[in-house]
């Protein structure tokens, strides 16, 4: 299957794990830019860029958008899929997916963050319908800082919210926080979602309908 990712500039982590599981994969880098890209200026800023990189872009089955800016909203999950020829994960949607398959309602987060970034992370599962019912920030700025997060400090966290009572899964925050290497050493007794786990699965999704 033959993929194309979309990422931020900022993240150097992400198209190394995913070689790991795919084998033919074709990187597009987008401009960092700070914000959320839920404005229409954003938006129509960052469709601008796309659509220079679009004709080999959408040379591809299937198009795994990474990133999170403009795609906070199901408003934007319908944009971007409109604006490709071709089927496209979102990160985003593809989280909230794999959440509610998993019957989540109680959620335990950990994010690479800091607490500003955190905590618009909480309210984002929050307007999804999700209770964030314990959360660990791991205080961290900016893309260079999060791609270096030691594994075993997210495994720390993780194993924090495998012992929360109240908690229904966990949830691990931001694709440039590397998870796909230490999956296995995640799991234990709650599901465990990353938002690379989460791409994997609604590209194996896709997969299955084109077979």
């Amino acid at each position: 299957m033959k993929v194309s990712l979309i990422i931020s500039s900022e993240n150097t982590t992400l198209e190394k794990d995913l070689k790991m599981v795919l084998s033919d994969l074709r990187t597009f880098y987008m401009r960092y830019v700070p914000g959320h890209g839920e404005s229409e200026r954003e938006r129509r800023k960052a469709f601008d860029e796309l659509s220079k990189m679009k004709h080999d872009i959408e040379d591809a089955d299937a198009i795994i958008y990474a990133r999170s800016y403009g795609v906070f909203s199901k408003r934007g999950w319908t944009e971007f899929k409109k604006f490709f020829s071709v089927p496209v994960v979102i990160s985003t949607e593809s989280i909230i997916n794999s959440l509610k398959r998993k019957g989540s309602q109680n959620v335990f987060l950990v994010t690479p963050y800091n607490q500003f970034r955190h905590d618009y992370e909480v309210k984002w599962l929050r307007d999804f319908g999700f209770k964030v019912i314990g959360s660990i920030a791991m205080g961290r700025t900016g893309g260079p800082a999060i791609a270096s997060t030691p594994y075993q400090l997210v495994q720390d966290s993780v194993s924090i919210g495998h012992r929360n009572q109240e908690a229904d899964s966990i949830y691990v925050a931001c694709t440039i926080l590397s998870t796909i290497p230490i999956l296995d050493k995640l799991k234990g007794e709650k599901p465990v979602v990353t938002a690379a786990s989460a791409i994997l699965e609604e590209l194996e999704n896709v997969r299955q309908r084109r077979s």
